[in-house]
């Protein structure tokens, strides 16, 4: 569980590193990024409507999970 849970916020921050490296190489990127940020933001927002706080904290976990444990590469 320990092992699980420092992969998961290892696996965040490379993600932010790596993100934030792209976004200052390529600042064309950068509206594209924006877009996608406020269509997940819509998205988590009509999911809290819908669902509530717990079951929308609950999908977003079993995803992660989804696509952390998939073998297909």
């Amino acid at each position: 569980m320990l092992k699980f849970l420092l992969g998961l916020v290892l696996g965040i921050f490379l993600f932010l590193v790596i993100g934030s490296i792209l976004l200052e190489e390529f600042p064309a990127v950068q509206p594209l990024w924006e877009e996608v940020k406020l269509q997940v933001v819509t998205l988590y927002n009509m999911s809290i409507v819908r669902y509530g706080a717990i079951p929308t904290l609950l999908i977003i976990a079993g995803l992660f999970i989804l696509i952390g444990s998939s073998k297909r590469m």
